[in-house]
């Protein structure tokens, strides 16, 4: 509803959505400043929803000076990521965050993302009604489950 979109706009596209869980175990580390628990990315779906412990760990880089900021757990919430194809269909109003996770020297952490992706079948571009002579399209369209066969998950 932010992009002035009906509040149905994008619900065609996760009618058979392809989303999946991840459960992360990052155990003590020595050397944490040696190691990293998930190495800089960004999060290649729609959607990522993060549950995470109290250790923390999750960093996400600062766009205006690319410093990493350590994200504070916050005690039964959830963190949520727009990813790389919210970024195409917005035409780069909003944009997927890069982000790592540190380990820890003294504790254990676990995490669950859960990802929440379109359809296999959906071809991912920018909305037509996000794009104009003033602002054409920045992205081609790519088809999401080509693209995703060709990831390590």
């Amino acid at each position: 509803m932010s992009l002035n979109l009906s509040a149905n706009r994008l619900e065609p596209f996760f009618k058979d959505q392809t989303a999946f869980v991840r459960l992360n175990h990052y155990p003590t580390c020595l050397a944490p400043n040696l190691a990293l628990g998930a190495g800089r990315h960004k999060d290649a779906g729609a959607l990522t929803i993060l549950a995470q412990d109290d250790v923390g760990g999750l960093e996400v880089k600062r766009k205006t000076d690319g410093e990493w900021i350590f994200v504070k757990p916050v005690r039964n919430s959830f963190i949520i990521n727009l990813g790389d194809v919210i970024q195409v269909w917005s035409n780069d109003i909003y944009e997927s965050i890069e982000h790592r996770v540190r380990v820890n020297s003294t504790r254990e952490r676990f995490s669950i993302p859960f990802f929440m992706n379109p359809a296999l079948y959906i071809v991912v571009e920018p909305l037509p009604e996000l794009i104009s002579e003033e602002n054409p399209a920045k992205y081609k369209g790519y088809h999401w489950g080509k693209f995703l066969a060709t990831q390590k998950q």
